[in-house]
């Protein structure tokens, strides 16, 4: 009696869990097969409406938003195509074609506005930072953590003076190395809320002293260009573009990445 209701309810957890998620999954490499053979036939509208239905139901990766943004470029929708490329890069950011598509595109867009410079150790900082996502960070935290313990293991119960000078030595250093990985794993988990980016969408949007469309105009950006959106005011937002300038435009102008 016992097993036939474990049985039973095995066959209903199946039914209701693992049943829906492995259809899901072989359905969803279905469409991404497909979509792939319309990019390979020059299909380009064809292929974005699949790669999308994949978006849409729920998943997520650097190949997918990569193939979306190759699919957008052939369509002749540039801003799209830079706008999932970096979705892409915010998943993998050291792959160097998503880097090297990104710097593509925005040569054809009418903005090339300078960086507002910064300090070195703020460049080196940041490009140390972003150079793993806050999942990778994690995991080498926890790599560090075993590590530390294990030295001080051997700072405890090494028979041999150097070892434990060794080991004082390696403790240090991974102790180091665990700070600074937690450090940069929350850092790259806040990144994009702290200062949501986005890539505007329309052609040419004037950029506003105040949210109001009676304000004054204050420079005129275009479409592909990624700002930061420092306020929101119902469908306002204010900006910061590359520059350091600031400003306001309305929401429907641009799509956060």
């Amino acid at each position: 009696m016992n097993n036939r209701i474990f049985l039973y309810f095995f066959l209903l957890f199946y039914f209701l869990m693992i049943l829906p998620t492995t259809l899901s999954a072989v359905n969803n490499e279905e469409l991404m097969k497909q979509a792939n053979e319309a990019y390979q036939a020059k299909k380009y509208n064809e292929a974005v409406n699949l790669y999308l239905q994949i978006v849409n139901n729920g998943n997520e990766g650097a190949v997918l938003y990569y193939n979306l943004g190759n699919a957008y470029y052939k369509c002749k929708e540039p801003a799209k195509a830079v706008l999932w490329y970096e979705r892409a890069l915010r998943l993998s950011p050291n792959n160097e074609d998503i880097q090297h598509n990104i710097a593509f595109v925005n040569q054809s867009f009418v903005d090339k506005i300078d960086v507002l410079p910064s300090l070195f150790l703020v460049r080196w900082w940041n490009s140390l930072s972003h150079s793993q996502t806050s999942r990778n960070w994690a995991i080498l935290s926890i790599v560090f953590s075993f590590l530390f313990f294990a030295s001080l293991i051997g700072i405890l119960f090494s028979q041999k003076k150097w070892l434990r000078s060794l080991s004082l030595l390696l403790s240090f250093i991974f102790l180091f190395t665990l700070i600074l990985s937690i450090i940069f794993a929350n850092r790259e988990k806040n990144r994009w809320n702290d200062v949501p980016e986005a890539i505007v969408m329309q052609s040419v949007v004037s950029v506003k002293s105040s949210p109001d469309n009676s304000s004054n105009d204050l420079f005129v950006i275009h479409e592909g260009l990624k700002i930061k959106v420092t306020d929101r005011l119902q469908d306002w937002i204010e900006i910061k573009i590359p520059s350091g300038e600031r400003g306001w435009i309305q929401v429907k102008n641009i799509e956060i990445i």
